[in-house]
């Protein structure tokens, strides 16, 4: 069955995938206060996972999980019960001190480490009792899509982390399901350029990110793209040709990724044995020639587009493809680098929540598509995702256009 778009849905499919959401972050919760239970113990002193997580060490990349699912129950309560509009007062948390805790906006990230957080059980219970109270109110409000608003982005809000769990997983070496699947054989899809609208239409009904605003003219010209994103196998003939050690495919910036780095092949590849590896969250596994490449930067991109003699699309190109083109395959194994910063559309204003995409315009790169770890409904061809192009952490691969 098709999964109903949730950006348009009606109160009662909202209310459901609010509740599946919500269960999912406790479930995530309790296996993670279960896996601290296990390496506490003193008749079991060591866990089997690579890092203890009742230490989960400072990185930059990732947030400690009893701090991250205690910030998607404040994200739901501040803008779901709240949050009154501009020249309103806020109403009080149910948790005393959860702006102190859990405001993004104002605790700084190696800060938050370092708080007096409540335990797991008082956790779960901020994410049961404001999940209650934003349900009680979406069933008073009118089933329009100003109305529905801000519960839609507190659902997508949320999927975003449990997606972002999925990453410290990886990073950490913790267990996880892993959902790359073989890419079909590698072809290119030929396409007519036009003029088409970027972005989304105000036009259009539903719930809209504000880095989508507004939909405006954008002119193609003829291009070929693959329909699927690289292969490892593709990727590999890259790296035993010496690529990484080539300064000519790579650009500056790219060359000063990799003094830094030292990195002379992707994050998570091993040779073992004669074999190549890929570590696949807690598990070493042989690399599958025919999965997609995962966990690139930008950097490692293009230079692979440089040595194959090809390029990344624009993120315009990418989403005319997305649009346009049949057996484009996307959005549900990798995410995507395309050549453009992330920057905003002609005529951008922030929403109410500010935050989500101005602070990293001219900064950040644009990325599209989606991962197996994405929540079906978060796929959207206009939907606009955002990384530093030195990221690889990330669930991210790319595709390529013919050189022309």
């Amino acid at each position: 069955m098709d999964m109903p778009n949730l950006r348009i849905s009606d109160k009662v499919l909202l209310a459901k995938a609010m509740q599946e959401a919500r269960d999912v972050s406790i479930l995530l919760l309790d296996d993670w206060s279960s896996w601290t239970d296990r390496a506490s113990e003193e008749a079991n002193p060591h866990t089997t996972l690579d890092v203890d997580p009742s230490h989960v060490p400072c990185l930059d990349i990732i947030n400690p999980p009893l701090w991250e699912l205690g910030h998607v129950a404040w994200f739901m309560e501040y803008w779901c019960q709240r949050h009154q509009g501009e020249s309103a007062g806020l109403k009080p948390s149910l948790l005393k001190d959860a702006d102190r805790w859990y405001d993004s906006r104002h605790v700084a990230h190696d800060s938050r480490w370092w708080l007096d957080l409540p335990d797991w059980l008082a956790t779960r219970r901020y994410l049961e009792t404001t999940l209650d109270a934003a349900l009680a109110s979406l069933k008073t409000l009118p089933d329009t899509d100003v109305a529905l608003y801000f519960h839609r982005l507190a659902l997508f809000h949320e999927d975003m982390h449990h997606e972002a769990f999925r990453y410290t997983c990886q990073t950490l070496a913790w267990p996880a399901v892993d959902g790359l699947r073989d890419l079909p054989p590698s072809s290119d899809i030929a396409l007519t350029g036009s003029e088409f609208l970027m972005g989304s239409s105000p036009k259009d009904t539903g719930f809209v990110f504000d880095n989508e605003k507004w939909a405006h003219p954008q002119r193609i010209e003829n291009f070929a793209i693959s329909a699927t994103p690289t292969s490892n196998a593709d990727f590999l003939a890259f790296l035993e040709s010496d690529g990484y050690r080539q300064p000519k495919w790579w650009s500056s910036n790219g060359q000063a990724w990799l003094a830094n780095s030292r990195q002379t092949m992707p994050r998570y590849w091993r040779l073992m044995d004669g074999r190549w590896q890929q570590r696949r969250f807690a598990n070493w596994v042989d690399l599958v020639p025919a999965e997609p490449v995962i966990h690139l930067t930008a950097h490692e991109a293009e230079a692979w587009c440089r040595w194959a003699g090809r390029r990344l699309p624009s993120e315009a190109e990418w989403e005319f493809a997305a649009l346009h083109a049949d057996n484009f395959d996307w959005g549900t194994q990798v995410w995507e680098w395309t050549a453009s910063p992330f920057t905003p559309y002609p005529g951008f204003s922030a929403d109410p929540y500010a935050e989500y995409a101005e602070p990293f315009f001219h900064t950040h790169r644009s990325v599209r598509g989606g991962s197996f770890a994405t929540h079906q409904r978060m796929r959207n061809p206009r939907y606009r995702n955002y990384y530093e192009a030195h990221r690889n952490d990330i669930f991210v691969g790319f595709r390529s256009c013919r050189q022309d």
